[in-house]
């Protein structure tokens, strides 16, 4: 997902009305095009292995079960495919079992479909996107009132791989994750600390003793 090529996305929803509004949506905006949308776990098969999406928005619910396995399917399959759960369920219980299966995004669809050109492009921009409401739910939930006092072995190892000055390419070959987690994870860190930059982050964190 390079250059100024339209963004691709397809949509798995078993809900026609979703699809016929997230078609009209990509008509209005010159840079997304709408590959197509499936109502089924099969269908939906078919279709990624068809258009080969530079995003798939993949509801949470399909067939009466949640899309989890489609998810780390799809990611297995075809790992240059940014997939953002688009689903009624928020919680950080859900984003972070949606995160271990290869999701780079997750959004709610109590938005109107007015902010999703916003998230498509979010994915295509920083290589993830995740509601702010559910990602902060789930950061406040594991920092308790006066914030984290340790990081999780994985931070460790991504703050002193960014302290090394790698990138976010190196890191993902270091950790073994996508480039998308490490955004994700980078992009945790300084939320959490109230961090503009890289720099400024492992500033802040030297002065906690945290590495």
């Amino acid at each position: 997902m390079e250059g100024d090529a339209p963004i691709r996305f397809c949509v798995i929803d078993d809900h026609d009305i979703v699809l016929l509004g997230l078609e009209a949506m990509a008509e209005r905006e010159p840079d997304l095009v709408f590959a197509g949308g499936a109502a089924t776990v099969e269908e939906g098969r078919r279709l990624v292995a068809r258009e080969r999406p530079d995003v798939l928005l993949l509801d949470l619910r399909l067939d009466g079960r949640n899309s989890f396995d489609l998810c780390r399917e799809v990611r297995a399959d075809y790992p240059e495919i940014a997939i953002v759960m688009f689903t009624a369920f928020g919680n950080e219980e859900l984003l972070a079992t949606a995160i271990k299966a290869g999701a780079t995004g997750y959004a709610l669809k109590d938005a109107s479909t007015a902010g999703l050109p916003e998230i498509l492009r979010a994915v295509r921009r920083d290589g993830a996107y995740f509601d702010p409401r559910i990602a902060n739910a789930a950061l406040m939930a594991g920092m308790g009132s006066s914030g984290p006092t340790v990081l999780s072995e994985r931070e460790l190892t991504i703050v002193k791989l960014v302290a090394e000055g790698a990138d976010n390419h190196e890191i993902a070959e270091q950790v073994h994750v996508s480039t998308h987690m490490v955004k994700f994870h980078v992009g945790t860190l300084l939320r959490r600390y109230g961090a503009r930059t890289r720099t400024e982050l492992v500033r802040v964190l030297m002065e906690r003793h945290l590495i």
